[in-house]
């Protein structure tokens, strides 16, 4: 019974399937149906002005598509501005960026593991030269040797911050090579030798702003910076030469660089009430720091009301209650104690941290 149950069962399946035609069991393509790409009608150009909407990530994305949309994503006007802060990246990762012909990149607080481009790179691309124009590397882990590797294909640089960064004196080296460099930002740097300084000091002519506060300079190095220092400088800092920058110095300074618009001179022990009379001679300064220089007297300060030019005066952390209100009562015109941190060449100030220097880095 079971075994003619079974072929029962068989037979019906059999012409089950001799009833289905091939036209019914087989899924044909519509002969009919035509897909039409929209895209091979668009120029290059106009495509390219869709992609620069995109953000980076569905750029990639987009470069999977198709050859040509791989050729588009990579056009440089697409990648001409970066932000990349607090992220980590493997070794040869910023070197890839680097050649798709960004121009402003943010690499803040970010972890960058060497080697920075590939091993052969310099062999099979002797002559690149990145577009690079202002790089921030605030507070980037980054070690002396990657960060040679790096400024070694920079030579356009306009603006540029290695704040809280080891260097060394071929980093310097680099560094000088951007005779166009107009901001620097030094703050907190380790390695700043008197060779180096000297490096960085006679190549960059159009040097404006410079902060080179806290490190840790000595006696030569700060001879150096005040003697071959650009003329052109509007802005700098040197807050943390606490035993090495003197009133002598401040006035070699006023000689070299009378145009000098701020001045941030905090935490220099050695300057006198003497060093007031001396900044007087410049005749442009806007804002002047003198905060915990603790040699200079109350009454020293009353010598500003003769400095027209004078808007705005620090002095953190010297003056009672008492004396700080009679100092602002002779000082009717200028600020006093209104700005607790320097913004001299920092490429990010207050809640500002989408944008370098004033220049956008997100899409």
């Amino acid at each position: 019974g079971r075994r003619t149950q079974k072929m029962h069962t068989v037979k019906s399946m059999k012409s089950a399937y001799q009833m289905i035609s091939d036209e019914d069991f087989y899924l044909y393509k519509n002969k009919d149906s035509f897909t039409f790409d929209y895209f091979s009608k668009l120029s290059d150009e106009i495509i390219l002005q869709v992609f620069k909407w995109l953000p980076k990530k569905t750029l990639m994305k987009c470069s999977l598509v198709s050859t040509r949309f791989l050729r588009l994503t990579q056009d440089e006007t697409l990648w001409a501005r970066m932000d990349l802060a607090g992220k980590s990246f493997k070794a040869e990762a910023i070197g890839r960026i680097i050649t798709r012909g960004v121009i402003i990149l943010r690499l803040a607080q970010t972890k960058i593991i060497d080697p920075i481009f590939e091993a052969d790179f310099f062999i099979r691309n002797e002559l690149f030269e990145s577009k690079l124009q202002y790089l921030d590397l605030s507070m980037s882990s980054i070690t002396p040797t990657g960060l040679q590797q790096l400024l070694k294909t920079c030579r356009q640089l306009r603006k540029l911050s290695l704040e809280h960064i080891q260097l060394n004196d071929g980093v310097c080296e680099e560094i000088a090579q951007n005779t166009d460099l107009e901001v620097l930002n030094l703050t907190l740097c380790s390695g700043v030798s008197a060779r180096g300084l000297r490096s960085i000091l006679h190549n960059l002519d159009r040097l404006q702003s410079l902060n080179i506060s806290w490190t840790n300079l000595e006696t030569d190095s700060v001879a150096i910076l005040v003697e071959k220092i650009s003329p052109n400088i509007l802005r700098l800092n040197l807050a943390g030469c606490r035993k090495t920058l003197t009133d002598d110095h401040i006035s070699t300074l006023v000689e070299r660089c009378p145009n000098i618009r701020e001045l941030d001179a905090s935490d220099c022990n050695l300057l006198t009430v003497e060093v007031v009379k001396i900044i007087i001679r410049f005749k442009n300064l806007e804002y002047l720091s003198l905060s915990r220089c603790y040699s200079i007297s109350a009454y020293a300060f009353m010598d500003f009301q003769n400095m027209p030019s004078l808007s705005f005066l620090d002095i953190f952390g010297m003056l009672t209650d008492g004396q700080l209100k009679v100092v602002m009562n002779s000082l009717p015109n200028i600020g006093i104690n209104k700005f607790i941190n320097s913004a001299v060449a920092r490429p990010t100030v207050g809640t500002r941290r989408t944008s370098i220097w004033g220049l956008r880095t997100r899409d």
